[in-house]
């Protein structure tokens, strides 16, 4: 997580992430800002005091500047217990996800290690459900994806995966190969990977920055992705061998290998729409 020093201005990552967690918040209807700091500002020790007129304004201060609150007066939570005091209540379930989402990191991120990466998209398939398979394994018996391009069969793959996604782990998978296929023999994969970041990205500040000027935030996003480079520095001379057999073949959820057809490619092409919620 990008942190500010003092004197320099905060990544503007953190404070599309703290907006974003906030606007999730406010999605719930009948809290305001006071009543938000009334429930969830003060701290166990802090409530033993609370008066009425002597309340932080944590959540105005959010909501004007992003002001992340640092917990010095021990009345009042810092921003990681602020987050699991609000996760804690039934009305925000979830809201934490949000906040400690890995995607907030990778936005900040320039030179990521190629292990970390890998790491990375190897556990969201694992937690979703997903395997590379072979394209010879994948469909019924006669269906002819050899008519398709690998990076066609990527892409509609990929597609089909992000259905059995959630909205943050389909972006941080498509972030991280995106990162990972920078070799000049993946370009036509990544060509692809692109354009479903691109629109993932357009939905995602949309949906929680509806109100913060979301297309600016895009815009910075979709140029740090187009920044981000592997750093090899730590790396023996195997190059990219190891790294783009990750993406030799395509990512499919686990359930459809051996049952795929056509149609469900033709399918996959349509509008992305997340099963998960």
């Amino acid at each position: 997580m990008g942190k500010s020093k003092g004197g320099q201005p905060k990544h503007w990552a953190e404070k599309a992430r703290v907006w974003a967690w906030y606007s999730e918040i406010r999605r719930r209807p009948g809290w305001n800002d006071y009543w938000l700091d009334h429930e969830f500002a003060w701290t166990e020790e802090g409530k033993k005091s609370r008066k009425s007129d002597n309340r932080p304004r944590t959540f105005e201060w959010i909501r004007k500047v992003a002001r992340q609150p640092r917990g010095r007066d021990e009345r009042w939570h810092d921003m990681s217990g602020l987050v699991t005091a609000v996760d804690q209540h039934p009305q925000f379930a979830g809201t934490r996800k949000l906040y400690e989402s890995a995607i907030w990191d990778m936005f900040q991120e320039n030179t990521p290690k190629p292990e970390a990466v890998q790491r990375r998209i190897v556990k969201l398939m694992a937690d979703n459900n997903l395997v590379l398979a072979h394209p010879s394994k994948l469909f019924t018996p006669g269906n002819k994806w050899q008519s398709l391009s690998d990076a066609t069969l990527f892409d509609r793959c990929l597609e089909l995966s992000l259905r059995e996604m959630d909205r943050l782990c389909g972006l941080e998978l498509v972030w991280s190969l995106y990162v990972l296929t920078e070799s000049a023999d993946k370009w036509p994969i990544r060509e692809r990977i692109e354009l479903i970041a691109d629109r993932l990205l357009d939905e995602f500040f949309a949906n929680y920055l509806s109100d913060r000027e979301p297309l600016v935030y895009y815009d910075m996003a979709i140029r740090s992705l187009q920044q981000t480079h592997m750093d090899f520095s730590s790396r023996n001379v195997g190059g990219y061998r190891d790294i783009n057999a990750m993406t030799k073949w395509p990512i499919v959820p686990e359930t459809l290998v051996g049952h795929l057809t056509e149609q469900e490619l033709i399918m996959s092409n349509s509008i992305l729409l997340f099963r998960k919620s």
